[in-house]
C-alpha cells in the first residue's frame, strides 16, 4: 500500500528528557491507523513533530514521499478539545483551515454547508459553539478537518471529554464517515476497544521514551459496527493490548 505517511527512526528530546526513541510508523492511503499508550509517553509529541510544530531531534517523518520535517499545513488536526472560536458561526469555524490557507471564501462556505446537511448539521450552520452538544462541538471539529483538503488525518484524542454514550454515537459517525471519503488517519487515544474498533492498524507504544511495543493488524473487515466488540477475536486482541500495555504477562495468543 503506497504510504501517506512514513516516520522513520523518530527521536525527540525537550532539553535531557527523551520523550520518543527510534519510532517506526507509516499509515498507508486511505488507512486507519490508532497509537495507544501511557499517558505521557508523547503521542500527542509525535503529532505536533508531524504536524511541523517541533522539529526533531533525529529521524525522519514523510507525507507522500516527501520531506515534512518543519513543514506546516500538510495535514488536517482535531485536537482534544473541540477548539472552536466562539464568535465564529459553525459554518465559520468549519471554513477556517482553508479561510487560512488562502481558499476561496465562497466556495469554502459552499462545501462547508455541503458536509455540514451530510452529517445533520444543516439547521446549525448559523449558530455559535456554545448552543452545540459537546457531540455536536466535536463533529464541527472534524469537519473542520476533514475539509482542510490534507489527505492526513490526525485526530488526539478527539473522544476522550465525552461521555460514554455520546463516545458510542460519535463511534459510529466517524466509521460511518471515514468509510465514504477514506481519508488516511492517524489516531490517538488512551483507549484500546476504541482503537480496536475503529483501525486497520494499531501501534502500541511504551512509557517514555516512547517506542513501539507492537504493531497490530486489526482482522475485522469493513464496514464495521460496534457488534465486533463482542467477537472473541476482538476480545483477545483487547486483552492483549491491555497485558502489553500493562506489563502483564501475556498468554499465547
Amino acid at each position: 500500500m503506497p504510504e501517506t505517511l512514513r516516520v522513520t527512526g523518530l527521536d525527540h528530546h525537550f532539553g535531557d528528557l527523551q520523550v520518543l526513541k527510534e519510532l517506526e510508523i507509516s499509515v498507508g492511503r486511505g488507512e486507519f491507523v490508532s497509537i495507544v499508550g501511557p499517558s505521557g509517553s508523547g503521542k500527542s509529541t509525535l503529532l505536533q513533530l508531524i504536524g511541523g510544530l517541533l522539529e526533531p531531534t533525529a529521524g525522519g517523518i514523510e507525507i507522500n514521499g516527501a520531506d515534512a520535517i518543519g513543514r506546516r499545513g500538510l495535514i488536517g488536526y482535531m485536537p482534544q478539545q473541540p477548539a472552536l472560536m466562539p464568535w465564529r458561526t459553525v459554518e465559520a469555524n468549519v471554513v477556517l483551515a482553508r479561510e487560512i490557507a488562502g481558499g476561496s471564501k465562497r466556495d469554502s462556505l459552499a462545501r462547508a454547508r455541503e458536509w455540514l446537511a451530510r452529517v445533520g448539521l444543516e439547521g446549525f450552520a448559523r449558530s455559535y459553539p456554545h448552543q452545540l452538544s459537546g457531540g455536536m462541538r466535536q463533529r464541527v471539529a472534524f469537519l473542520r478537518a476533514l475539509i482542510s483538503d490534507q489527505e492526513l488525518l490526525c485526530l488526539d484524542e478527539p473522544f476522550s471529554a465525552l461521555d460514554a454514550m455520546t463516545r458510542a454515537d460519535m463511534h459510529r459517525w466517524l466509521l460511518d464517515l471515514w468509510e465514504a471519503n477514506r481519508r488516511a488517519v492517524l489516531f490517538v487515544t488512551h483507549n484500546i476497544e476504541e482503537a480496536l474498533l475503529l483501525s486497520d492498524t494499531v501501534y502500541a507504544f511504551s512509557h517514555r521514551p516512547a517506542t513501539v511495543l507492537e504493531r497490530i493488524s486489526v482482522p475485522f473487515g469493513r464496514p464495521r459496527r460496534a457488534e465486533v466488540t463482542d467477537d472473541p477475536e476482538f476480545i483477545k486482541l483487547r486483552r492483549h493490548l491491555t497485558d502489553l500495555l500493562t506489563g502483564t504477562p501475556a498468554a499465547p495468543r
